[in-house]
């Protein structure tokens, strides 16, 4: 296994890295990662990695930080940035939708944690890199999941190569009816990668998702109707069969010449569409919006004895036109009809460097421009447009690593970055734009080493520290309703380390690989004063101070696996006041597996438990629940209970000749 983890490259950077020399904090999933469980979504691969903590509330209902950064967010995903390829899946204001991503379409995930990238822009967090399926050999293959709850996966897939042609296709079918009251999901998915070589130096790529969902909505639960019936649903949500639906398809071109020494030039162009309707207790929401933009990048190589650099350069535009209105659920009479344009420009240079084979340095400085424009075309309360021009954003980054000997490196990272407020929190008590709202700034110090034994063992552990200025709150003050400040300061120190280790290997073959992963942080408010309350020193809500992973593979036959793994999530503050905290969990899950060839035919066949010991416990947060009429609030999402699946494949390969 560490031989195939050597030949993975990281190209986050733009510029090929091996893990083990890599002068940034970054995770690679495989995969084979991705396809372990139910394998329904990739929330159970990204809470595997250090640092990362993605609350799960239903299959469309997700919440994804890394390293506390995002975790105040109420029900969704900002402060990162994500691209399928080429593709952006960071809406203009930050917000990112991952859990309707299909895990058989990925090759490989890069994920660069904390304000460490200066090609990519906005991205406080950090930065995910989803690498689309390529083709290796002609084939076509079926899979189908059964799984609790009603859940039914169904996926074709094919691929051809011909040598000039890398076509890749997928189709799924989701269904499943969801552990709770109100909580039936519907998804279909086509997905579509190719490229064609012109020759062995120019290469165009072409890229489409399309995504039709409808997710019913049980919605959070109070402590109390949690502990006593967390099947049920938020009563309001189930007496109007809540639910969102939409339609969204992303497509990207992109075309890459390579020169003389390894450089390469490379355009790319992209876009997107989104419908959706959500129906909710207090109204019903429509929106859609569209998006265009393109990206282009040039690389100059330049060897010299005992050392090689590489320059990387380029611009990113975006434009982005989002239109939403809310409507009353009896009268259907319109409440609100709104448009926001949202564009950007990155522009970005980085230079890396390789001196002696020992030595890998990379600097680079990334400047933003952000403008939104903001249209009220429901004028009965008054005309609320405006707009919101952000100062130029410049973030730079430096980042080393020395290979101290051929088992061992060392690596430092200091490296800024931001995000931009989305929509809610740019706004003043009256609804109007606030045109003093500032961007979330941040800076992410870093130390750590990498290491590995005789291709049996390999270890990294780093610490870091990222403070956060201008720390953007979303004040909620009705069930659609807020306000947006800039309420002062966060801290995020934490400590993050991973182990894997071939135990038993027999003849060049790794009998039995254990793995694992910690974080241990004290994400804090340093300095946060909101409505007259203090909350300094509190934790962030929706933070844990220990996450652990541990997973073991045994390989006792060659087509036969047997996986096992444990993730435990300690306590958690439900709100910035640290009044209540959910309890501190761990969840089991095995699995045993086959998979084989008879001549032309792949077979293979998966049955696995997930949560094996039944562990009452909350999968995700709603942070900051408000409480009205003397409610208590709702700030609880219950995990699933113990479960089971069955997932088998039958594929056709290439005819051997």
């Amino acid at each position: 296994m560490n031989d195939e983890i050597e030949e993975i490259t990281i190209t986050a950077f733009r510029s090929p890295y091996n893990v083990f020399n890599t002068p940034a904090p970054v995770n690679l999933i495989l995969s084979t990662q991705l396809e372990t469980g139910n394998a329904l979504t990739p929330v159970d691969a990204l809470n595997r990695i250090p640092g990362i903590l993605m609350h799960h509330g239903t299959l469309n209902t997700n919440r994804l930080t890394i390293r506390g950064i995002g975790s105040r967010t109420p029900y969704g995903t900002n402060k990162i940035k994500a691209y399928f390829g080429d593709i952006p899946l960071t809406a203009g204001d930050g917000e990112t939708t991952l859990e309707d991503l299909e895990n058989l379409s990925i090759q490989r995930v890069e994920i660069i944690k904390g304000p460490s990238s200066s090609l990519y822009g906005a991205g406080l967090a950090g930065v995910i890199l989803f690498h689309p399926k390529n083709v290796v050999k002609d084939f076509v293959q079926y899979n189908n999941t059964t799984a609790s709850f009603g859940t039914s996966k169904n996926t074709l897939s094919a691929g051809i190569n011909d040598g000039k042609l890398n076509i890749f296709a997928l189709g799924s079918l989701l269904n499943s009816n969801g552990y709770r009251d109100n909580n039936e999901t519907d998804r279909g998915s086509l997905f579509l990668n190719s490229v064609y070589k012109f020759s062995e130096k120019t290469h165009l790529q072409a890229l489409i998702r399309v995504t039709k969902m409808k997710g019913h909505i049980p919605s959070s639960l109070d402590l109390e109707t949690f502990n006593t019936a967390p099947k049920s649903a938020a009563a309001n949500w189930l007496a109007v069969a809540g639910y969102e639906k939409y339609t969204k398809a992303q497509f990207g071109v992109s075309l890459n010449r390579f020169t003389m020494r390894d450089g390469k030039i490379s355009v790319a162009a992209f876009g997107s569409f989104r419908n959706l309707d959500e129906l909710r207790p207090f109204n019903k929401l429509e929106e859609s919006s569209d998006y265009l933009g393109w990206r282009a990048e040039m690389q100059k190589v330049v060897a010299v004895p005992n050392a090689r650099f590489v320059l990387t350069t380029g611009i990113e535009m975006f434009r982005e036109s989002f239109n939403w209105s809310t409507h009353n659920n009896d009268t259907h009479s319109l409440l609100s009809d709104n448009n926001e344009k949202r564009q950007y420009e990155n522009l970005f240079v980085q230079l890396e460097s390789n001196i002696y084979d020992r030595v890998f340095i990379s600097t680079g400085i990334n400047g933003n421009l952000t403008r939104f424009n903001y249209t009220d075309r429901y004028t009965d309360n008054g005309d609320q447009s405006g707009k919101q021009n952000y100062k130029p954003v410049l973030s730079p980054r430096l980042g080393i690593n020395v290979l101290l000997k051929d088992e061992l490196s060392v690596f430092g990272n200091v490296s800024h970055g931001f995000s931009t407020p989305s929509f809610q929190e740019t706004l003043l008590p009256e609804g109007e734009v606030n045109p003093d709202i500032k961007p979330e700034t941040g800076w992410n110090f870093e130390i750590g080493f990498r290491s590995q034994f005789k291709n049996r063992l390999r270890l990294s552990a780093s610490y870091y520290r990222i403070y956060i200025n201008n720390l953007l709150v979303a004040r909620r003050t009705g069930e659609d309703a807020y306000i947006g400040v800039n309420a002062g300061q966060s801290v995020h120190p934490g400590v993050e380390a991973e182990i894997t280790w071939n135990a038993i290997t027999f003849h060049g073959k790794n009998l039995l690989i254990l793995q694992g992963s910690a974080t241990l942080a004290d994400y804090h408010f340093t300095d946060f004063v909101d409505l007259n309350k203090d909350y300094s020193g509190k934790l962030l809500p929706g933070t844990a101070r220990q996450l652990l992973s541990f997973s073991a593979q045994l390989n006792p036959m060659k087509n036969i696996s047997f996986n096992a793994w444990h993730q435990y999530t300690g306590k958690m503050p439900v709100n910035d006041a640290n009044s209540a905290f959910s309890k501190a969990f761990g969840i089991t899950g095995i699995e045993l597996k086959y998979q084989g060839k008879t001549g032309r035919l792949k077979l293979g066949i998966k049955g696995g438990i997930q949560n094996v010991f039944d562990v009452h416990y909350a999968s995700m947060l709603a942070v900051n629940a408000p409480s009205f009429n003397g409610a208590s609030p709702r700030y609880y999402y219950p995990g699933d209970p113990r479960n089971y699946y069955v997932s088998i494949l039958i594929g056709l390969l290439e005819k051997q000749y």
